[in-house]
């Protein structure tokens, strides 16, 4: 059995938003030995920590009195956009803060997928994740590996380190924008998981938000594999990777050779 995971990236997130990927998936691996063979469980770590609540309620106080353009508004995709990475990162040392709330989450979720995946040696943990929920993803094993984070106190154990990672899937991934400030030297990827350990990220170039990794220094060109994909020509792209075929067949190929 093969279990994915599935972690979303920016804007408001509800019960459901994988449902194009889990459909092109099961039609894509009709036939193949995988058919009937995989299960997709949906983390909602913005949702589940209230950072979508609050943003939110900020954007209807705001609005309310100002006009600001509803709903639809270019304004709230930003303020969801960049506001994600920002409370993701302030004050993530604090006890209580959004950093650990978020880690805290994405380590009951594994743990928990963990107890499916560990009952057989056959199984397969993989990992698709889009936009913001890399960034989320990366600190998480970068802290587990290194004992920081929610880690400090008592260190990851087989059940929430994710050494047993078979396959991650990246797309629309913005880790450029969290690097961008330091020298090569100091842009440094998460450790591979397991000898066996696949990266494949899949990026659009008309999405601003979306990066190819390899050349962000040698970690990184060491575990990815980078694949340019076209998820459309609007400004909308970066938020059609889950649906686009481009995405799904590559994945679904991969998911066949684990």
């Amino acid at each position: 059995m093969i279990y994915i995971v599935t972690i979303p990236g920016i804007g408001s997130k509800k019960p459901g938003y994988s449902k194009d990927f889990v459909s092109d998936i099961s039609k894509f691996s009709k036939g193949t030995h995988i058919e009937n063979s995989i299960t997709c469980i949906e983390a909602l770590p913005f949702s589940v920590t209230n950072i979508d609540a609050y943003q939110q309620e900020l954007f209807e106080r705001l609005d309310s009195c100002n006009n600001l353009g509803g709903l639809l508004s270019f304004r709230k995709f930003v303020l969801e956009a960049f506001g994600d990475a920002v409370t993701f990162e302030r004050n993530k040392d604090a006890a209580h803060s959004p950093y650990k709330r978020t880690h805290e989450y994405l380590q009951h979720i594994f743990e928990k997928v963990n107890e499916l995946v560990l009952q057989n040696a056959a199984n397969k943990l993989v990992i698709v994740a889009e936009s913001m929920g890399i960034q989320l993803l990366h600190t998480y094993i970068t802290d587990a590996d290194t004992n920081s984070g929610i880690f400090e106190q008592t260190s990851a154990t087989a059940q929430n380190n994710l050494r047993n990672l078979s396959y991650l899937a990246t797309c629309g991934c913005n880790l450029p924008l969290f690097f961008s400030g330091y020298p090569e030297s100091e842009i440094v990827a998460f450790e591979k998981r397991n000898s066996q350990f696949i990266w494949e990220n899949f990026y659009d170039k008309n999405d601003v938000l979306g990066w190819p990794l390899k050349q962000m220094s040698p970690s990184f060109n060491a575990l990815i594999t980078d694949y340019e994909v076209n998820t459309g020509i609007s400004p909308a792209c970066h938020l059609n990777y889950w649906g686009d075929n481009s995405c799904t067949k590559r994945i679904c190929k991969t998911l066949c050779s684990l």
